[in-house]
């Protein structure tokens, strides 16, 4: 018996680390909640008649984190529509 378990694509976490380049280190931990967050919200048991609301709520946790790492809000608006852009992409590839 095997355990299904929630990933994403491979070139998903390839392409969070283009995003999430330049930033500090200390958002590297809510990197890994998004990341695993997209996983679990992609799984067979989150669907959605919505292009791209099963990534609703992702996205909160890692905004305030990336704030509570004193990354500008500029930075967080260029992350924030280059994630939307992503999750768009794992909608479409599925």
């Amino acid at each position: 018996m095997t355990e299904e378990i929630a990933a994403t694509p491979g070139w998903v976490d390839e392409r969070l680390d283009e995003i999430f380049a330049g930033l500090p280190a200390a958002t590297r931990p809510a990197r890994d909640a998004y990341a695993a967050c997209l996983a679990a919200r992609k799984s067979p048991a989150a669907p959605s008649d919505l292009l791209g609301a099963e990534f609703e709520g992702c996205g909160g946790a890692l905004r305030r984190a990336m704030l509570a790492a004193g990354v500008d809000r500029d930075a967080i608006a260029r992350v924030g529509a280059a994630l939307e852009a992503l999750e768009a992409e794992i909608v479409t590839d599925s």
